[in-house]
């Protein structure tokens, strides 16, 4: 069978192509012919040639207006004729209509309706496409339980019955694994000298950058030999360096900014936890916080909220605060530092990409297309 995944955007800014590339390779080891859509940007060239493999054909096609982006990858998919259109994020520029008999999926990996630090006329356009995608799709793919039951109470309201496989993010292994301390640059060796707290993502506000630097800096003077690398940029990237210069944390926080791919590993093995904020708002229990599954493979211990997707992924093992304060966060690194019993990690197999491959293709071949054929 043939799938194409239709994306938009560079995957430096808009990173629901992830879904695209993770699940294409273990579909082409199950016998799956895999098309990518991509707009034409180094990043996401560099990212195809990273994570797949040549048995993958892509199909790229240069940034331009909505309009023409609809036209190009209409006349792509087209030429291609898959069986499955896999939709990575039901957006404007992803409506496509190429006119063959092709079944639809459509993937949602967050709420986006209600994200209300955006304005309310993009906040009602998202409410209509939420809608819109359960009659367009013959299937839906929803990253977190949350979403999982939104749609199905949308479905409900509108008397539709399109199946809804729920599809958390994965990892890679290849690209993601402990590599043993001595075959380490020497910076790493130095670095690992501290008890590392790590976190990657977008260095904002809005992703708990404050919330970790004042956590850490109530922890100035009361424990030794720890520190938090951020991983990242974001919009609070340089007010970051200044809090850090203020309050003297300069041995205790590293903000290395944007790293390469391939030094993501070597920071994680010096990890000795990781941390994945999380606040109580309908955006943080309606996403699937990907981060988290690149962590699995380390078999580390994750600090982290008791919101959305972390305490389904990691239930007892995770180390739990609350959402928003500093001050708990602080006592969970604590309570992490003084923790005696022997952790135990999350199976990481269970959460790989060619696991979640086969969730996929089993829905496919037992679920939408028994559905589609009544």
């Amino acid at each position: 069978m043939k799938i194409c995944f239709v994306t938009t955007g560079d995957i430096k800014d808009i990173a629901t192509s992830k879904r695209a590339f993770g699940l294409a390779g273990p579909l082409v080891d199950m016998g799956w012919e895999v098309h990518i859509v991509l707009e034409d940007a180094s990043e996401n060239r560099k990212r195809a040639e990273i994570e797949c493999s040549s048995a993958i054909q892509f199909h790229y096609f240069q940034k331009c207006s909505f309009f023409r982006e609809i036209k190009e990858k209409n006349k792509i998919i087209k030429a291609i004729k898959p069986d499955y259109i896999y939709i990575c994020a039901f957006v404007i520029r992803n409506i496509v209509h190429p006119n063959i008999s092709a079944k639809y999926i459509v993937e949602h990996s967050e709420l986006q309706s209600k994200i209300y630090n955006v304005s309310f006329k993009r906040r009602a356009i998202s409410f209509i496409l939420e809608y819109y995608s359960v009659l367009y799709a013959q299937g839906l793919i929803c990253a977190s339980r949350y979403l999982v039951n939104e749609f199905e109470c949308k479905e409900k309201k509108i008397k539709s019955s399109t199946p809804i496989l729920y599809l958390p993010y994965a990892f890679t292994p290849d690209l993601y694994k402990e590599i043993r301390p001595e075959l380490l640059p020497s910076t790493f060796k130095e670095l690992s000298k501290k008890k590392n707290f790590i976190f990657l993502g977008s260095i904002t506000d809005n992703y708990g950058a404050y919330t970790m630097l004042e956590a850490f800096n109530l922890l100035k003077g009361k424990e030794k030999d720890i520190r938090l690398i951020l991983l990242g940029n974001g919009k609070d990237y340089y007010s970051g360096l200044e809090y850090i210069k203020e309050k003297g944390l300069e041995d205790t926080v590293l903000m290395p900014g944007f790293i390469e791919e391939e030094d993501i590993s070597r920071y994680f093995s010096i990890a000795y936890a990781f941390i994945s904020p999380m606040n109580d708002t309908i955006q943080d229990w309606a996403r699937c916080p990907s981060k988290l599954y690149m962590y699995l493979p380390f078999r580390k211990p994750v600090i982290t909220c008791n919101i959305g997707e972390p305490p389904i992924v990691l239930g007892k093992s995770g180390f739990y605060y609350k959402p928003g304060s500093a001050l708990e966060m602080s006592k969970s690194v604590t309570k992490l530092l003084n923790y005696e019993e022997e952790y135990e990690a999350v199976d990481p197999k269970l959460h790989t990409w060619a696991a979640r491959s086969s969730e996929l293709d089993n829905w496919i071949r037992n679920t939408l297309d028994k559905k589609t054929e009544q």
